[in-house]
Formats: C-alpha cells, sequence, structure tokens
C-alpha cells in the first residue's frame, strides 16, 4: 500500500539502523520486513490475527531474519504493561480499528524512546460517511470488526504531552501519515 510505503521512506530518512521496532498491528509484516532489511536491529509484532503472525513467520523466515522478530499475540493495550520501549514505535492502519484511541495512544508512546510513527484516517466528512457505510455492512456480516475515524488533536494532544514533535506529516487519499520524534530535553 501506497501509505506504508511513505511511512517507511519517512521513517529512513530519520535514521534507522540498529534501532529496535514495535510494530503494533503491522498485518503480515510488509513494515516489519522492509524495516529489518534497511537495517532495524530487532523487532517486537504485536498483532491480534494469529494468522497474520504465521504469515509473517514464514516470511521471515524465507528473509533470513525470523530470529530478529519476536511475537505477541493478542491486544496490544492488554499486552503493553508486559512490554520494553523500543527506539521506535508505529501504528499502520491501526487506530481505525481500535475503539478506545486514548488508550492506544497513550500505551504504544509510552513505549517509544526515539520515533512514533502512525497511519491513521483523516477526520473529515467524507471520511466518516463512508465508516458509517463500512459499519453497517460489517454488521449485516455479523463482524465485530468496526472502522473509527478518531479526532486527530486527541492524537497530537497525547504525543505533545508525551514530548514529541512532528517531523513528517502527508495526506494520502483518506489517510494521514505522521511521523514524530521524541524531543531530547
Amino acid at each position: 500500500m501506497k501509505t506504508t510505503r511513505l511511512l517507511i521512506d519517512a521513517l529512513m530518512a530519520e535514521g534507522i539502523s540498529e534501532m529496535t521496532l514495535l510494530d503494533i498491528g503491522g498485518g503480515i509484516g510488509v513494515l516489519q520486513h522492509e524495516l529489518l532489511k534497511a537495517g532495524v536491529s530487532s523487532c517486537i509484532n504485536v498483532e491480534a490475527s494469529k494468522a497474520y503472525i504465521e504469515a509473517i513467520k514464514e516470511e521471515a523466515e524465507r528473509q533470513g531474519h525470523a530470529d530478529r522478530i519476536s511475537h505477541l499475540h493478542g491486544d496490544f493495550v492488554d499486552l503493553a504493561e508486559g512490554l520494553s520501549e523500543c527506539d521506535i514505535v508505529t501504528l499502520d492502519r491501526v487506530i481505525c480499528c481500535y475503539h478506545d484511541v486514548k488508550g492506544l495512544v497513550e500505551k504504544s508512546s509510552a513505549l517509544a524512546r526515539k520515533v512514533y510513527c502512525l497511519v491513521y484516517p483523516l477526520d473529515r466528512w467524507s471520511v466518516r460517511i463512508g465508516g458509517v457505510w463500512e459499519n453497517f455492512t460489517y454488521r449485516l456480516h455479523r463482524s465485530p470488526f468496526r472502522f473509527f475515524v478518531h479526532p486527530p488533536e486527541v492524537v497530537e494532544e497525547i504525543l505533545r504531552t508525551e514530548g514529541f514533535e512532528q517531523r513528517f506529516y502527508q495526506e494520502e487519499g483518506m489517510w494521514q501519515i505522521v511521523v514524530y520524534k521524541r524531543v531530547q530535553s
């Protein structure tokens, strides 16, 4: 997906060599594999889908970096207290899938030593209308999944309080790609 490529490029511009990565909701692992190839030393993958974890493990084995990724299955917010800090924390199209944006961003940003990255929906009427339609179809199919559009002000306030400043911002379709860096005191 183009947003993931933009996020990877923005991260690489920050310099990622020998950094550690916490990828929350990384899906099939595109971000993890690309960043490990680009110099990230190790990765913690927190994923709610067992099928995605299996796909990531297979691809990591094929690419030769399976020993540099550890996997945790479950809801990140429930697992956060047991996790160590990492240099980089990424949430690529994760906030849109989670009801408690405040809890998710507070717990994930607290684990980011240097860089915090997100791809999440723009808060626009067209995206909100699309989300209502999408959630209607999920209900029709009896799927528990829901799509959320959270106010960016909530995310930005938490990150400012946590000591981050925005380093990169780009819009792509209905998405915003944002990279924050922790301000050194």
